[in-house]
């Protein structure tokens, strides 16, 4: 079982061999999952309330990340879920920006692109500012991460976000000053929505990871099958003695 490390904390729980003992350096795992909706037109999916019920259950901890233009029509019951869940008011939740739209763009090349990889820095800072705002006004929540749609960006993306400064962790963005990044090294989705717990292993066994360990899934979109094979994977992880944490207690953790 994953431990719970709500806020910040310094002093971790590991169990090894039936033993309760202190690590100092524990190895950590980030679970990311993408793509919450809660507007009148796109509802919460099922999925993210069944692994948020699982994270209460085995008191641990979670990270979601939220299209914001869905809020411009919000669904009340589906915020009054995020404002419940939300790690800040004694949930299991870290809430983080996914974007604006979530769309994808044509370059002015004609090539393929997406919201932060292709528009111009006038457009990706209005899209933090309405998303970051929107937010906070219909969750009184504050982001602290963000994480690009299709996990793309430019030149242009790290000087947008400052227009949100409380953005201070990036999802698998590049090298950084003003920003903690949190990198991916394997997967536990084979292709998005598919989560297999045999790739993953084979994965780990290959290239054992170092920490923090970021698993990205896409839970709105899961069947059974690849909800069982997350469940394995978390359970697989707990055994070897990684602990989960959310991106924003990570950061916190090295500041200590």
């Amino acid at each position: 079982m994953l431990k719970l490390l709500f806020k910040s904390v310094t002093v971790f729980a590991l169990f090894v061999g039936g033993a309760v003992c202190a690590a100092e350096s524990p190895k950590v795992v980030i679970w990311k999952f993408d793509d919450v909706r809660a507007g009148e037109k796109a509802r919460l999916l099922p999925g993210f309330k069944k692994v948020s019920d699982w994270a209460v259950k085995n008191k641990t901890v979670i990270s979601m990340g939220v299209i914001c233009d869905s809020l411009a029509n919000p669904n009340a019951d589906d915020v009054a879920w995020i404002k419940k869940n939300a790690i800040e008011n004694g949930g299991c939740v870290e809430f983080w920006l996914h974007g604006w739209d979530h769309k994808k763009i044509k370059k002015a090349d004609g090539s393929d692109g997406s919201e932060f990889n292709g528009s111009d820095l006038v457009t990706q800072q209005k899209h933090f500012k309405d998303a970051c705002d929107i937010f906070t006004k219909n969750t009184q929540l504050t982001f602290n991460t963000f994480g690009a749609p299709y996990n793309q960006s430019d030149e242009n993306t790290a000087v947008a976000m400052d227009v949100c400064p409380n953005l201070t962790n990036w999802f698998f963005g590049p090298k950084d000053k003003k920003r903690i990044v949190l990198g991916r090294t394997i997967n536990m989705e084979v292709a998005t929505g598919k989560v297999s717990y045999e790739k993953f292993a084979e994965a780990y066994k290959a290239k054992t990871p170092t920490s923090p360990l970021v698993l990205q899934g896409h839970v709105g979109q899961w069947d059974d099958q690849s909800y069982k094979d997350f469940v394995k994977i978390a359970d697989f992880l707990s055994k070897e003695g990684w602990t989960a944490k959310t991106p924003r207690q990570w950061a916190e953790s090295l500041k200590k």
